[in-house]
């Protein structure tokens, strides 16, 4: 059974310094994110975002990061990673960060990974 997840998409005001910083240096907090999900260079993913949303193609990046997110706590897909990432990156982006604080990933760490038996 899937978990919600901890803020709304549209609840970026819950924490007002992930707001800002997702205001200001969304591609920024997007890299942070990353590097915390699945250990990406964060300036590498910064720089590939910013690029990718001068033509609305972030979601090539953003989407992978975000269902790896939502697998690694069993996050409901709610909306659809297709629509958030494509329709309210920015919005997207803050709600992650917003997770990963509430969840104890600090930057500079990584979602651990469990073990798969063998």
């Amino acid at each position: 059974m899937s978990q919600p997840w901890k803020a709304g998409l549209f609840g970026c005001f819950e924490d007002i310094p992930i707001c800002l910083l997702g205001w200001c240096c969304g591609c920024y907090l997007f890299g942070q994110n990353a590097e915390q999900i699945d250990g990406s260079n964060k300036f590498a993913m910064c720089c590939g975002y910013a690029c990718l949303s001068g033509c609305y193609l972030c979601c090539i990046l953003h989407k992978p990061r975000r269902e790896a997110l939502r697998n690694a706590f069993n996050l409901e897909e709610n909306p659809s990673d297709f629509l958030a990432t494509c329709c309210c990156s920015g919005c997207a982006v803050c709600q992650e960060a917003i997770e990963l604080k509430q969840r104890g990933i600090v930057p500079g760490s990584r979602i651990p990974v469990s073990s798969q038996p063998r």
